[in-house]
C-alpha cells in the first residue's frame, strides 16, 4: 500500500498478528496480517477509488485488550459511514493465524445489525456490544421505532441474553416521558412509535407476550386516531401478538426471518 501513495496512520500488535490502518486522501483501509498472510483486508471504497464500499474504516483504541475473554489478544474494527453512524467488529485471530469476525447473532435482530460501542452496561466485568434495533416495517407518519440493546459475548458471538435492568428500567422510564409530551401535543407517529419501542424493551427483557401487548396499548389508550392510523395501530398490535409477525404471516422485521417459537422470539 505504501508504494502505491498510501500512509501508515494506526498499527496495533497481538498474539501472531499485526493490524494496519492506512490513508490516501479520503480513501481508508485496514489490513490485518498473520502467519498466514493478510487475512483481514477492508478498504472503503472499490479499486477505481469512487465508489464506496465499506465507508471509512480504522482501528480504534479497544477498552481492553482481549475482548471476547479467551486469552489473546483481538483486534478491533471500525467502520464509520457517510452519516457518522460507526459499527465496530471484533475479529479473533487463533493460533494458526485464521481471523474471524465474532458474529452478531440471536433471534433479535435484523440482518446487518452491528454494534455502535462496547461497553460495560450493567457493571459486572463484561463487556456488552450495543447494537441499535430498528423496525421500519412498524412506522407510522415515518417514525421508525428503535432501541439499543446491549448484547453479551458467546463462544457464539454476541448474543441477546435480556435487557440488564438498570438499563431496562432508564430506556422505560426515557420512553414514558417522552410518550406524555407526545400524547399532550397529539402526536401519533410518535405515540405509536414509543409504544412499539416500550413493547420491544418488554420484550427483550423476557415479558411475556400480554405484558407486551398491554404496554402498546397503554401508550395509545384514549389516543384519537384518524381512521388510517387506526388501521394501521391494529396491524402493528397484531404483529407484536403474533410474535412480532406481521397478520398475513410474515415476520414484522428488517430481515424478514422470525427462528424459534413464538414465545420465545425477540423483536428485530
Amino acid at each position: 500500500l505504501r508504494e502505491a501513495g498510501w500512509t501508515r496512520t494506526q498499527r496495533r500488535t497481538g498474539d501472531g498478528f499485526v493490524a494496519l490502518a492506512f490513508e490516501r486522501g479520503e480513501q481508508y483501509a485496514v489490513r490485518v496480517v498473520s502467519r498466514r498472510g493478510v487475512v483481514v483486508a477492508l478498504d472503503s471504497h472499490e479499486p477505481d477509488g469512487l465508489r464506496e464500499r465499506h465507508g471509512r474504516v480504522s482501528l480504534p483504541e479497544p477498552p481492553r485488550s482481549d475482548l471476547d475473554g479467551d486469552g489473546r489478544e483481538d483486534v478491533l474494527v471500525a467502520r464509520d459511514d457517510a452519516t457518522g453512524e460507526r459499527c465496530l467488529a471484533v475479529v479473533r485471530v487463533d493460533p494458526e493465524g485464521r481471523a474471524e469476525a465474532l458474529p452478531i447473532a440471536g433471534d433479535a435482530l435484523a440482518t446487518g445489525a452491528c454494534a455502535s460501542a462496547l461497553t460495560d452496561v450493567d457493571g459486572d466485568g463484561r463487556l456488552e456490544a450495543m447494537v441499535s434495533l430498528r423496525w421500519p416495517q412498524l412506522a407510522v407518519r415515518g417514525e421508525v421505532p428503535g432501541v439499543d440493546a446491549p448484547l453479551v459475548l458467546t463462544a457464539e458471538g454476541w448474543r441477546p441474553d435480556g435487557l440488564p435492568a438498570s438499563h431496562e428500567a432508564s430506556e422505560t422510564e426515557a420512553r414514558r416521558a417522552a410518550l406524555e409530551a407526545a400524547r399532550e401535543g397529539l402526536d401519533v407517529g410518535v405515540s405509536v412509535r414509543l409504544g412499539v419501542e416500550l413493547a420491544a424493551l418488554a420484550h427483550l427483557s423476557g415479558a411475556a407476550m400480554s405484558a407486551q401487548v398491554e404496554r402498546f396499548d397503554a401508550a395509545l389508550e384514549g389516543l384519537v386516531l384518524e381512521e388510517a392510523d387506526a388501521a394501521r395501530v391494529a396491524e402493528i398490535r397484531a404483529a407484536i401478538a403474533l410474535g412480532w409477525r406481521a397478520p398475513d404471516g410474515a415476520c414484522a422485521t428488517e430481515s424478514g426471518s422470525c427462528d424459534g417459537e413464538e414465545e420465545e422470539r425477540r423483536p428485530r
